[in-house]
Formats: C-alpha cells, sequence, structure tokens
C-alpha cells in the first residue's frame, strides 16, 4: 500500500512538473510567433539572397575599457523654491544610467541633449536665473564633466562648460571643435571621471569588394514621386552598402524596406530595431569601437515626431539603436 502511494505521488509530482514547463513555454512560443513579418515598399526588386539567417557580428573581448559601469553622479538635489521650483515640475532629465547621448551643432559649438522642459522658458532676467537654479540642483550632468565625442575622424575629449536649453531640449554645451556640417550630429559617451579612454582594436581596412556590382545593386533603388530612397557606403559585417527605401507620406501604417549590399553587389533583407521608429533617412558612418563595423547615424520618423539615432550592427543583417537624442514633436 505504502509503494502505490508512493508510485501515486510521484507520478503526480512529473506530471506538475511537465504541466508547469508547458505553461512556461506557452508564452515563449506566443512571443515567437507573435513576431512581425518583414513588409516593404514595393520596389520591383526582389533580394539575391533569400531568408539569410541572422548570426553574431564577432566583437572585441570585454575588458575594463569596453564595458563600464560606471552611473552619472547624483544630482545636487537641493531645495528650489518661486519659479525654479516650477520649472522642476516640467523637466526631464536623462537617468543616472544613461551612458550614450546625440551632439549636434548648436550656435557655432557641439551640445549634447540632456533632457527636455515643457511650456517654455521666459525671456525675463528673473527667469534665467531660475532656470540656472534649476539646473544646478537637479541636472546629474554639470559643467566640468568630460565626455568622449565620436566622430568619423576618431574620438576626442570633450567637456561640458554650459548647461542652456535648446527649444524644449536641455543641452549641454561642449567644448570640443565644430565639426562638419556634413556630420550633422555625432555620438557622445559617458565614461567615467576621469573620462577612460574608448578601447581600440586594430582591425585592417575592409575590403571594398567589386565596387562596380555595388554601385549597380544601389543602382536598382530609385526613388519615385511616393517614396525616397538614402544610401550609406561603409564596412557592415559582410556588407558593403546599406539603402533604407520609405513613403515620402509619413502614415502609422507606414513601413519602409532596408537593404543591404554585399561586396559582390548581392543583395539581403536587412532590418532597423529602433524602438517605435518605422522609417529612417541614413546620415553617416562611424567606428565608435575601431572594430572594423561601422555604427550608422539616421534620422529616425514616425507620425509627428522624429529624432536623430545611432545603430550599431547586432546581428549579420541587423542595427540596434544604442544612443538618441534631439526629439521634435509635432501635435
Amino acid at each position: 500500500m505504502r509503494l502505490a502511494r508512493l508510485v501515486s505521488s510521484t507520478a503526480l509530482v512529473i506530471i506538475g512538473a511537465v504541466a508547469c514547463q508547458t505553461e512556461a513555454r506557452e508564452p515563449e512560443k506566443a512571443a515567437a510567433t507573435a513576431q512581425p513579418t518583414d513588409s516593404a515598399v514595393p520596389v520591383g526588386t526582389p533580394d539575391s539572397i533569400p531568408e539569410e539567417r541572422p548570426d553574431t557580428v564577432p566583437v572585441a573581448p570585454t575588458d575594463s575599457t569596453t564595458v563600464l559601469l560606471s552611473l552619472l553622479p547624483p544630482a545636487a538635489g537641493g531645495t528650489l523654491g518661486g519659479e525654479a521650483a516650477s520649472l522642476d515640475e516640467r523637466a526631464v532629465f536623462v537617468p543616472r544610467t544613461q551612458r550614450w547621448f546625440m551632439a549636434r551643432m548648436l550656435d557655432s559649438a557641439p551640445a549634447m541633449d540632456i533632457g527636455r522642459i515643457d511650456g517654455g522658458v521666459g525671456a525675463t532676467e528673473s527667469a534665467r536665473a531660475a532656470l540656472a537654479r534649476m539646473l544646478a540642483e537637479r541636472s546629474p550632468i554639470r559643467p566640468g564633466m568630460s565626455f568622449i565625442m565620436h566622430g568619423r575622424a576618431g574620438a576626442v575629449v570633450a567637456t561640458v562648460v554650459e548647461l542652456r536649453t535648446s527649444g524644449r531640449r536641455i543641452v549641454a554645451r561642449l567644448d570640443a571643435p565644430a565639426f562638419d556640417s556634413t556630420e550633422r550630429t555625432r555620438t557622445v559617451e559617458w565614461r567615467g571621471a576621469p573620462a577612460v579612454p574608448p578601447h581600440r582594436v586594430t582591425r585592417a581596412e575592409c575590403a571594398t569588394g567589386d565596387s562596380a556590382a555595388v554601385e549597380t545593386a544601389i543602382a536598382r533603388y530609385v526613388p519615385s514621386k511616393d517614396t525616397a530612397v538614402s544610401v550609406l557606403r561603409g564596412c557592415f559585417g559582410r556588407f558593403r552598402a546599406l539603402l533604407t527605401v520609405r513613403p515620402l507620406e509619413i502614415t502609422p501604417e507606414s513601413v519602409e524596406r532596408v537593404v543591404l549590399v554585399r561586396a559582390d553587389g548581392r543583395t539581403q533583407r536587412g532590418r532597423l530595431r529602433d524602438l517605435s521608429y518605422p522609417l529612417h533617412e541614413l546620415q553617416s558612418v562611424l567606428d565608435v569601437d575601431g572594430d572594423g563595423t561601422q555604427e550608422i547615424i539616421v534620422r529616425s520618423f514616425r507620425p509627428a515626431m522624429e529624432t536623430w539615432a545611432a545603430l550599431r550592427m547586432t546581428d549579420s543583417i541587423a542595427f540596434t539603436r544604442f544612443a538618441s537624442g534631439f526629439t521634435i514633436e509635432r501635435r
């Protein structure tokens, strides 16, 4: 009798464990089923490498200079009153965990986006003084802090010299030299205090491959009265060019086609993982870690909103956002 009870109890435990595992797998199965499929703006040109499986892009081994867990310093946190307190209620700053920022030229000097303030700031002397008090007490980024600015020509140390507003954005002006207007914007990296120089991997430049075949592949994608095409040439793993074909009219249903071109001219569907922004204008390339695979700068669009963003390759056919800033809302 005892043996029968023991066998029965063991069976119940096994059945319960199997049921739990089945229930645990159901959300995973549902999530996998719910993954969106690629949809594209028709351009009449099929991919020449159909349905390639993404794989991992090789990256440099991590060390103390490639992975940093340094948080931004806490805000001063002093008590505010009057006009400064009112501004504080309408201001939002970047979290202390944020490491990457976007910078662009403002009044002939680089400035990075560090937050927003709703409702505007008055032009009176008292309003400016209230803003200065609020920024000094609430911003995790303050004058004197050093960051690493990444551009096409490499990385430079940039120090914050002033906090101010630009429209609804709160910005930190940097003492770095002005950069070429063709870059439009750059990425800025927090690497602790003092700023730790970025780790550089010595890699040979990627081979250009069959340039004529690459250009022929790019030429197949032409803008129309309803679509826009943007192109970047560079080193993206095994690919040498990246294109987006997007509709000119932006609606909630708008989608774009992302195309990667190999060194031999063959094409492959790509993906830009950029949160809820479905449309992109490609701007420039850079290599923030010197690993030979270039990151991209884009303008990201969705209805009534746009922003700058930086994306890096996270598998063989996809780019994922790691920095953004200067968001504009049109409502």
